[in-house]
């Protein structure tokens, strides 16, 4: 019993010091599909080449209101979504219902810095576009980054997107630490370079690291995409 009155204090003093949770509610109230209902150009590239490599089962890091999710689904896979948001995860399972594919879906209202709660080796491949580039310190970026390893088949996918600091709203705002700028619209970014990427790659293999626009509201951003692979089993 202590554990669960432990894991509650920390979930109520975590939203306490956690505004950013309380803003993409609070967006996600006010303008639902905020970033729209198509899905994204960086999914599409994403679910291509999950196909290519036989994926089924993957999970989707910081969902949000379940754009990419929803495409997956359609397209077959089996997917396992998280968001910290409440009214993200409700619109993303209510889209799920209306289009029959609640039972393709698993969609949870979790932090990934709490870990992932899945057991080891369980999915073909992860899945994130710019969940990575949100109010996360690179120690909670590296123990979430090695969360999906575990949780990955050998062979395996960790395919992501992240703002980069080529972006023209890089250093502009109020400093939130590290690589973490404020916007206007009080989103806390998490801008990548190139090290930083190779970095956090620790136990992956690096497939490919490219870089695009993503015109996403309310401007135009610089992303780097990243396809990590988990290596094979050495075999003995």
């Amino acid at each position: 019993m202590k554990k669960r009155h432990d894991a509650i204090h920390v979930d109520m003093l975590r939203k306490k010091l956690d505004p950013q949770r309380e803003h993409w509610d609070t967006v996600y109230k006010l303008k639902p599909d905020y970033f729209g209902e198509t899905p994204s150009e960086f999914a599409r590239r994403a679910l291509s080449f999950f196909k290519e490599k036989g994926a089924k089962k993957i999970i989707e890091l910081g969902c949000g209101e379940g754009r990419d999710t929803i495409m997956f689904l359609k397209e077959g896979f089996e997917v396992i979504a998280f968001d910290y948001s409440p009214v993200a995860i409700e619109h993303l399972m209510q889209k799920a219902k209306s289009n029959q594919l609640s039972e393709s879906l698993t969609a949870m209202i979790h932090d990934a810095r709490d870990g992932i709660p899945l057991t080891d080796e369980c999915v073909d491949g992860i899945f994130s576009h710019m969940f990575f580039t949100m109010q996360l310190t690179e120690k909670e970026l590296d123990f979430i980054f090695q969360e999906c390893l575990r949780v990955m088949k050998a062979g395996g996918f960790n395919i992501y997107s992240v703002r980069n600091i080529h972006d023209p709203h890089y250093g502009k705002g109020i400093h939130r630490g590290e690589d973490m700028w404020e916007s206007p619209q009080k989103f806390v970014v998490h801008f990548f370079s190139l090290e930083k990427v190779k970095r956090l790659a620790r136990g992956y293999e690096i497939c490919h690291i490219g870089e695009f626009d993503d015109p996403s509201p309310t401007y135009i951003k610089k992303l780097y995409e990243v396809i990590l692979r988990k290596p094979e089993k050495k075999k003995e």
